[in-house]
């Protein structure tokens, strides 16, 4: 598959919307919203599928049926029928059904803000199932601001738990800086920047800065 992929990861009010709004201004581009961390539980899945798989199924990819399983004595706790690289494959199409709308849209991916507890690390599952992913993560440097804004004003915990989050998104973004690009809420009025994000996710060519400041100088209100 020759398609650009690009997830946003973010903090909640941090701007992560008017992202999805600026990328969605390259041509044949579907990037939608937010699935209640819907791709997280796909991807909780791999995983566990992939653990049962390469660690206990008798024969792991190749599962040994259960009579050859009894007939070397061993305990069918963990007998399988499944085809790994068949149900690895499902995984892939429902993935690609939810977020590429039809053929045509050959850049595509999603935003999500629900990565705490660590769930950000789901994102190196995606990686393997898409290896060409880009990830945008996207913060909030003025973390005092962000907690007085929508659903964080009656929390009292917001700023411990958005500087937790802050750090985790960023922590992962070290790690993996070779397909992850760390901005903020803050740098993203600077066109600069978002020209410097259309050529780390190779759409360089599709910068167009007065569909940007457009989009900027027009923010839809929640």
């Amino acid at each position: 598959m020759d398609d650009k992929i690009i997830l946003i990861c973010a903090t909640g009010r941090s701007g992560s919307t008017t992202m999805q709004r600026i990328l969605n201004t390259i041509p044949n581009s579907n990037i939608c919203g937010e699935n209640l961390g819907a791709i997280n539980s796909l991807l909780e899945f791999y995983r566990r599928i992939k653990t049962t798989t390469f660690k206990y199924v008798p024969g792991s990819i190749n599962p040994l049926n259960f009579d050859d399983i009894l007939s070397q004595n061993i305990k069918p706790a963990w007998y399988n029928s499944y085809n790994f690289q068949q149900t690895v494959s499902m995984i892939k199409i429902l993935i690609i059904s939810l977020l590429k709308k039809n053929e045509s849209n050959n850049v595509w991916g999603f935003k999500e803000i629900r990565y705490d507890n660590g769930d950000i690390n789901y994102m190196k599952e995606f990686k393997e199932l898409f290896p060409q992913t880009k990830i945008i993560i996207h913060i909030r440097e003025n973390i005092k601001s962000q907690s007085e804004s929508g659903w964080f004003k009656t929390d009292k915990s917001a700023i411990t738990y958005l500087y937790n989050l802050n750090n985790d998104l960023y922590n992962f973004y070290a790690n993996n800086t070779d397909y992850c690009y760390f901005t903020t809420f803050e740098k993203m009025f600077d066109v600069n920047n978002i020209k410097k994000i259309f050529e780390f996710i190779d759409c360089a060519e599709s910068y167009n800065e007065n569909n940007i400041k457009l989009i900027l100088n027009n923010n839809i209100k929640d």
